[in-house]
C-alpha cells in the first residue's frame, strides 16, 4: 500500500544559518559554513574542517526544557519548531498520530 506525504514546513540548523530564510539566502550568494579548526590539527586528526553551528541555544530553549537536551538533540528541537510554524500547525495537528516531525 502506497501512502503520500506532503511536506508542509520546513526547518533548518546548519553552519550557513538557523533558519530558512538564512540558510537560503546563504546559498544563493553561494556561501559555505566550512571553515579551518587549529583545534583539529592539535588532535591530530587528517581532517582539519568543520561546519560549526552558530545559535545560542539557551536563547532560543526554556532552560527547563534545554537541561535534558544535547547539542544534537536542541539543534533538531529548534528546527522541528521551525518547521512547525513554517507549516501553521496546532498543537492538536502535532499531537495528531497521522503527523509525523
Amino acid at each position: 500500500m502506497t501512502r503520500r506525504v506532503a511536506v508542509t514546513g520546513l526547518g533548518i540548523v546548519s553552519s550557513i544559518g538557523n533558519n530558512l530564510r538564512e540558510v537560503t539566502d546563504a546559498l544563493r550568494q553561494g556561501r559555505s559554513g566550512i571553515s579551518s579548526c587549529d583545534v583539529y590539527a592539535g588532535m591530530g586528526f587528517r581532517s582539519q574542517v568543520h561546519g560549526e553551528i552558530s545559535i545560542d541555544l539557551d536563547g532560543v530553549i526554556d532552560r527547563r526544557l534545554r537541561r535534558f537536551m544535547g547539542e544534537g538533540a536542541a539543534y533538531g528541537y529548534v528546527a522541528m519548531q521551525e518547521a512547525i510554524g513554517d507549516a501553521g500547525l496546532k498543537h492538536e495537528d502535532v499531537s495528531n498520530e497521522r503527523t509525523g516531525l
